[in-house]
Parts: structure tokens; sequence; C-alpha cells
């Protein structure tokens, strides 16, 4: 009997032992998993794509009168007439201590090109005022086209640069025929003003002298022109009345800076 329970016993124990290494067996066959997905491929790095540049602006947009919290103007001129009666004021101008910009006529500077050395040699801005001083609101839009970008083309050779500035001719308020006009050729902003010297019309010297100063505020654009007799006799009292008002004249560059 003995002999029988030892030999049962022995046959159990191999029979636990027998499990248990079939049991291992299965845990490490299921602890490396097989899979049947293929192997990844890197990803490419792929270049960075430059931005695109942004395109021109179709309109140039039009500025009446600079920043009303600042005391300065601009007094403005269109370019045009007797050389000499536009040397006199600048030289006027300068001894007062002010700066001023010219908007010139294309015409006038094929005519008189050492008016866009004067000009700037005083430390004033020089700016386009079309090439022959058509009602622009009257154009079609190739002749609006050719009269800022002929009046451009003399600024670069008489000046070296066509200026940052464009004023239309005939009118106080642009239309968007005329901003696309003054696009097209690079100037990015039509000058209009908020103060009209009415010299153009050559009155008395007063009544140009009372348009200016009865109007003028911080930041206001003054349209007057070269070449008028009244404009020279009006403005020592301009001058004097805006340093009353304390009131600098400036160029546009410092005014719309």
């Amino acid at each position: 009997m003995a002999v029988e329970r030892r030999t049962v016993l022995r046959t159990a124990l191999l029979a636990i032992g027998t499990g248990a290494a079939a049991s291992c067996s299965d845990n490490r066959q299921a602890s490396t998993p097989q899979s049947s997905a293929p192997p990844t491929t890197p990803a490419r790095s792929v270049a960075p794509q430059p931005s695109p540049k942004p395109a021109p602006p179709t309109e140039a947009v039009e500025i009446g009168h600079g920043p009303r919290n600042i005391k300065q103007v601009a007094l403005t001129f269109h370019g045009n007439g007797d050389p000499a009666l536009g040397t006199e004021l600048l030289d006027l101008v300068e001894h007062a201590g002010a700066k001023v910009s010219v908007l010139a006529v294309g015409t006038w500077l094929v005519a008189h090109p050492e008016m866009a050395t004067r000009v700037l040699h005083g430390g004033h801005d020089l700016g386009n005022h079309t090439m022959h001083h058509k009602p622009m609101r009257q154009l079609a839009a190739a002749d609006a086209r050719r009269e800022v970008h002929d009046c451009a083309a003399v600024l670069r050779r008489t000046a070296k640069s066509p200026g940052r500035w464009f004023r239309a001719s005939g009118t106080q308020q642009t239309t968007p025929l005329i901003r696309s006009a003054a696009a097209a050729s690079g100037y990015a902003t039509c000058v209009s003003y908020d103060v009209d010297g009415l010299d153009w019309q050559d009155p008395p010297t007063a009544t140009v002298v009372r348009a200016v100063l009865d109007h003028v505020r911080p930041g206001s654009i003054v349209s007057l022109h070269l070449g008028h007799p009244v404009t020279l006799g009006a403005l020592p009292q301009i001058l004097s009345g805006l340093h009353a008002k304390n009131l600098r004249a400036v160029t546009l560059s410092e005014l719309l800076q």
C-alpha cells in the first residue's frame, strides 16, 4: 500500500508540473503578439512655402487733413506759373523758418526743371499734380492714368524720385477712377485739402488771408498756388497769423508721418 501511495503521488506531481510548464509557455506567446500590419514609412519633411506677396492696392486713399491733435498745418502749393514768383515765395517761406509742399504740374517742370532742385534744396516736399492740369473728373480711365504717369516720369528725371504725394487737378475730392490712376503709378495717397486759400481767383490780398486764417485748424491742409502775385502778398500775414495761433507750417511728410 505504501508503494502504491508513492506511485500515485509521483504521478500527480508530474501532472501538475507539466500543466504549469504549459501555462508559462502560453503566457510567453501571448505577451509577444504577432502583428500583420506592414511596417510604417517615415514621414517626409516638407519645405515651408514662402507667403505670397500682397497685391498692390488698386486704389490710393484720399486724405483731406492731418491729425487734429497736433499744432501743425501743411501749406501746399500747386506748382505752376512764373518761376520767379515761385522762387521769391520759397525764399520768404524759408526766411520765416517754415516748410511747405509743392505739387508740381509736369509741363511746368519740363519748362523749368531747375524748380525741382530749388524746392528740394529748401527742404520742402515735391509731388505730382498731373502732367497737363486737366479736369480729371472728365477724363477716361486711360487718360487719367497717363496724366499721373507722365508727371511721375518727369519728376523722376528732374528730381530723381516721383515723390510721395499726388493731388488731382480740377477737383478737390477724388473719384475711384482717379484713385486707381494714382495707385497705378505707385502713389498710395491722394492729397486733398480742408482749407481753400482762394488765391486762384486772384482776389484782394485780404480775401486770401481771411480764407486761410478764418478756417485753418490743427492738422489742416491748405491749398495755395505758386505763380499768383496775390499769394506772395498774402503769405507774410498768413505765416504771422499761424504763429499767433501757435500753428507751425510743415511739409506733408511731417504732418502725415
